[in-house]
This record gives structure tokens, C-alpha cells and sequence, in this order.
């Protein structure tokens, strides 16, 4: 019976010998490897245009009433925000800001809706604060070139550096590019943001309640104004309604992003395979949708989405459309991996050949 055992074994050279060989023909195939556009590109190329012209767009409105550029907007886009005005909820990074206006992030929307499996006319819901102007341009114009359905609902409030002009709100400024037919979408409602989705009274401008009700009579939709964030996140869902095909946030919102102890787990970018689902009654959006089986697009840390998807950080100046790894999906010749697979198994198989022959 010993023998019978000892027969089929591989010794621990020959073991070694077939790993080395798949090592080697992995770095092989990576070194050999290229890339080729996706079958999309041109979708995206596209969408980064009109994103690119969006911008603009906003530019001549910004230049016409007079509205102050910062000196922290390096590229001189208009649609960087002053730190503090009575619509900053939280803090925000201005590097984070300037990247989310590279045009190349509708590109990137393309490949998430793709990836999503969404076709022309399919309903998407978008839940944006208005802490990051270009990234909820990225995904309208995105929508746009792949003629999706999408209805809105925003938020006031923005972190530092985003869409915290009173005068240029977010619903502001989509309005003025569905006017132009840069971008197509309904509107359904706004809701104050912040803290529990009730925009409490702020250290520096003291109750701004009444202030952001007057901007929302200005949109001229339903405004969500629940007293607990459970009754927004229903009201949210009730509105946005059924056959909801992929679900994107923009930002923090706390209807979005929910509020529970969880709330920082759920990941950046697509997400088709979520963590566990929370059952707490404000988890947000976001897990909602993941509990239903509905894809989820998370634009939150922008750092993050440059890095996964080869866009630049805080770049100046801006990329022209059709710039970054974005385009593109790597390839690797075949060959290579399959001569590294068959060297393995003719190792292994003499490794075991050898090791009958020691025990006959």
C-alpha cells in the first residue's frame, strides 16, 4: 500500500520547475502585451467632446454675469467653487475638484454604462450633491451619446470647491445645457443636502434653510424636505420609480450614500458585485439599488477613479478628448500563455513519470 501512495508523487523540483515556467510565460505575455481601443471608443470620444463643449458652454455664462474665477481654478473653468458660502456641507479637496473636469471622465461613463449592459432607452436614476460639477456632467453627456433615459435628483449642498455658488447651482447649470441641447434629462426633484438631507444651520451663515428653499422654488420641481432621512431616501424611490436599469452617485449625499455605519464600504466605481447589503432603514440609495440587483456607479473618490482608469490627477492644463487609458483594453498574446501552460504540464507529467520510475 506504501508504494501504491508513494507512486504518483511529483518531486519538489519538478513542482518548481512548472511554476517557474508559468511565471515566466505570464511576464512574457505582459511584456509582449499592447492594447487595442474598445469597441466603444467612439461613443466615448464623442461624449468627452460634448462634455468638453458643456464646459464651455457654462464658461460664457460664467464670463457674462460677471461670476469671480478663482485663482485656485487652474484651468480657469468657471466651475470651481468658492470654499465657503452657505451651500459647503463638508470639506473637499480642490485637486479632486479640477481632476473631476477633465472631459476624458465622460468617456469613462461610457465604459461604466457599458459594462452596466445598458442600451438605448434604458431608465437610469442620478443622485448628485453638488460637490463635483464635472463628474454629473460626465455622466449626462455620457447618457446623452448612448441615448439613455435619465431622471435627476440633486441636492444643494457641496463640499468645498464645488458647485457652492448660489448663482450657479447644479440645477442651474444642467438647465442651461439642456437648454442648448448639450445634455437631455428630467429633473425630478432637489433636496437641501447636507447632514441628514436637511442642511442644518451652519457655523458661519447661521439658519441658510429659508435661503435654500428660495433656490429650490427657483428649479421649480417637487422639493424634498422630509424630517428624517428615511423619508427622503422612500420619497428618492418613489419617485425615480420601477425598471430602474443602473443607479449613479455623484458625491456624498447622504440620501445617496446613506448614513449607517456601512456607508463608507461600499466601493468606488461599477459596482455589479455589492458588499454585504446593511438592513438598516438608512443605508442609502446606493444599497438599495445593490439589493435589488441593480447596477451600482459610485462616483465618490475621484484619486481613486484616476488611478483604476488612467486619467490623470489634478491635471494643468485639462486633456483634449480622446486622452488616457480609459480608451483602451489591454491585450496579451495567447501563444505565450499557452506555451507556458503546455511547458507546466510536460514538467508535471515528467516530474510524475520520474517519480513512478524511482518507486517501481
Amino acid at each position: 500500500m506504501r508504494r501504491s501512495f508513494t507512486a504518483g508523487r511529483i518531486g519538489a523540483g519538478w513542482l518548481l520547475a512548472a511554476l517557474l515556467a508559468l511565471i515566466a510565460g505570464h511576464q512574457l505575455a505582459i511584456a509582449l502585451g499592447g492594447r487595442a481601443p474598445h469597441p466603444y471608443a467612439h461613443v466615448q470620444r464623442a461624449a468627452a467632446e460634448r462634455m468638453l463643449a458643456a464646459e464651455a458652454r457654462l464658461k460664457e455664462v460664467v464670463l457674462r454675469e460677471r461670476i469671480e474665477i478663482l485663482a485656485d481654478d487652474l484651468n480657469k473653468t468657471g466651475l470651481i467653487g468658492p470654499e465657503w458660502t452657505f451651500l459647503t456641507t463638508t470639506p473637499g479637496a480642490i485637486e479632486a475638484k479640477r481632476s473631476a473636469l477633465n472631459p476624458n471622465f465622460a468617456a469613462l461613463m461610457v465604459h461604466y454604462y457599458e459594462q452596466a449592459g445598458l442600451k438605448a432607452g434604458d431608465r437610469v436614476a442620478l443622485g448628485l450633491s453638488g460637490s463635483f460639477p464635472g463628474l454629473s456632467i460626465a455622466a449626462l453627456c455620457a447618457a446623452g451619446e448612448m441615448g439613455l433615459d435619465v431622471r435627476v435628483i440633486a441636492s444643494f449642498g457641496a463640499s468645498m470647491y464645488g458647485a457652492t455658488r448660489p448663482e450657479l447651482t447644479v440645477p442651474r447649470m444642467f438647465g442651461i445645457l439642456r437648454d442648448e441641447g448639450l445634455v437631455d434629462y428630467t429633473l425630478l426633484a432637489t433636496s437641501p443636502g447636507g447632514s441628514g438631507d436637511r442642511m442644518p444651520e451652519s457655523f458661519l451663515f447661521g439658519d441658510v434653510r429659508p435661503l435654500v428653499a428660495r433656490l429650490a422654488a427657483e428649479a421649480g420641481v417637487e422639493f424634498i424636505d422630509r424630517p428624517s432621512i428615511e423619508e427622503s431616501i422612500a420619497r428618492r424611490l418613489a419617485l425615480y420609480g420601477e425598471d430602474i436599469r443602473c443607479f449613479v452617485n455623484v458625491g456624498g449625499a447622504s440620501a445617496n450614500s446613506g448614513e449607517s455605519a456601512y456607508t463608507l464600504a461600499f466601493p468606488n466605481g461599477l459596482v455589479l458585485d455589492p458588499p454585504p447589503v446593511p438592513t438598516s432603514p438608512n443605508r442609502g440609495l446606493a444599497y438599495e439599488y445593490a439589493a435589488r440587483g441593480v447596477p451600482v456607479i459610485n462616483l465618490l473618490n475621484v484619486r481613486g477613479l484616476c488611478a483604476q482608469n488612467g486619467l490623470p490627477y489634478d491635471p494643468a492644463p485639462l486633456p483634449p478628448p480622446g486622452e488616457g487609458a480609459v480608451y483602451f483594453r489591454a491585450t496579451y498574446p495567447q501563444w505565450a500563455l499557452l506555451t507556458a501552460l503546455a511547458l507546466a504540464a510536460a514538467l508535471l507529467a515528467a516530474g510524475r513519470w520520474r517519480g513512478h520510475r524511482r518507486n517501481v
